[in-house]
């Protein structure tokens, strides 16, 4: 598998066939052998944030920005043209943090819910 390519900006969907977000990020870490592991995968806008600011040479920059919420690549089904996961959307931060703006912000919005 070419993880760039299969996995990267790929669109999550959980386990109720729902999208829940892109792949922003690939978190790695290194066996016993030095041999790289995929350990998580990386979602949320401050990760994509810190990942353009790399690609502009802003790498202190980006070093100082926290990083998104972590999911585990144990929770990984299926890779495909998607990337389906076994959690559910109503247990990620991300979901909580969508209601939280659809209730503050978006219903002021006129057309904000549609």
């Amino acid at each position: 598998m070419h993880l760039v390519r299969d996995v990267l900006d790929k669109q999550l969907v959980d386990r109720t066939r729902v999208r829940v977000g892109r792949v922003d990020d690939i978190v790695l870490r290194l066996d016993e052998r030095r041999r790289p592991k995929v350990e998580a995968l990386e979602l949320g806008m401050s990760t994509l944030v810190r990942r353009l600011l790399i690609s502009v040479g802003l790498r202190r920059l980006a070093r100082s920005s926290s990083g998104g919420y972590r999911l585990a690549w144990s929770h990984v089904e299926r890779v495909g043209v998607d990337i389906t996961v076994d959690v559910d959307r109503r247990d990620l931060p991300l979901e909580r943090w969508q209601q939280w703006l659809r209730r503050n912000v978006l219903r002021w919005i006129p057309g904000g819910l549609s």
